[in-house]
């Protein structure tokens, strides 16, 4: 008896580190139209008072299904290392005082997805603050529009032109259907097709002639900001981890593939929270 006992013990002890590095932690992206709309990105969206109550509710609707999945941490579009969006201002919120006490420079942001959405569920999974994992890029298309003038390239312009004019017109009608509505067609495989691949490889690439490459340079510029922020994700997470990253949808497409190519990470596709049927 004791021999099989000490030889259980042994097995199990053997198998703990194979389990703990075995272990993959768990990551998903909510990819979001600004709620705050303010208008920096190519394409904005205006959805109104989100304040209202209809509003509201809908958030609490969109909310109480991405809770199902359960994040041990949320990461947010804000600039690494920062703390007043991250600990600060959501401890204020957490005590019930954030209003009172917010900054007269900052109460225009009370309407972005970080109050709005990351606030409210961190305080429902019980989270003492946010994780910051942006980093920043020049991401201007001014100079390429000029060049394209300047050198001959009027067709590829027109085609990009008519690209923004049908994302606005999309936007603008989206816009009027409810929270959950909006957030499941920025997650979509069609607004990703549609707008983020089309927009960056089909357009973009297209501008510049022989040795210039001045529509590919915006593109390694907008790369080189999803990549930092890749590497700023994966500095936060642990084995253990179920990390919900909220962001701008146009950065979904190209962290999602850099996710998915983490052999030792796990994929976790927000739609099926937003799909889910009660």
């Amino acid at each position: 008896m004791r021999n099989l006992i000490s030889i259980l013990i042994t097995v199990f002890t053997i198998c703990l580190p194979c389990n703990a590095q075995d272990q993959k932690p768990v990551i998903s992206i909510l990819g979001m139209i600004h709620l705050h709309n303010p208008g920096a990105d190519e394409v904005n969206m205006d959805m109104g008072n989100i304040h209202s109550d209809k509003r509201q509710a809908e958030l609490k609707e969109l909310i109480d299904l991405i809770a199902k999945f359960k994040p041990t941490k949320i990461a947010i579009e804000s600039s690494l290392g920062e703390t007043l969006w991250s600990q600060i201002y959501y401890t204020k919120y957490l005590n019930g005082v954030l209003e009172k006490e917010i900054s007269e420079d900052d109460k225009w942001r009370m309407s972005s997805e970080t109050v709005q959405i990351a606030y409210p569920l961190a305080k429902q999974m019980g989270h003492d603050k946010l994780y910051p994992i942006d980093a920043h890029t020049e991401f201007d298309t001014a100079p390429v529009i000029a060049y394209a003038k300047q050198n001959n390239q009027e067709i590829q312009l027109a085609e990009f032109k008519k690209l923004i004019g049908s994302m606005q017109n999309d936007m603008k009608s989206i816009s009027k259907g409810s929270v959950l509505d909006i957030i499941k067609f920025a997650n979509s495989n069609d607004f990703d097709k549609n707008y983020n691949q089309t927009f960056y490889l089909k357009h973009l690439v297209s501008f510049g002639k022989e040795g210039n490459y001045i529509g590919t340079d915006v593109v390694s510029k907008w790369y080189d900001r999803n990549l930092k922020i890749f590497t700023n994700l994966n500095r936060i997470v642990e084995p253990t981890d179920r990390v919900l990253v909220i962001y701008g949808a146009g950065h979904k497409d190209i962290l999602v593939d850099l996710i998915k190519d983490r052999a030792d990470w796990e994929y976790y596709a927000v739609n099926k929270l937003l799909h889910h049927k009660k």
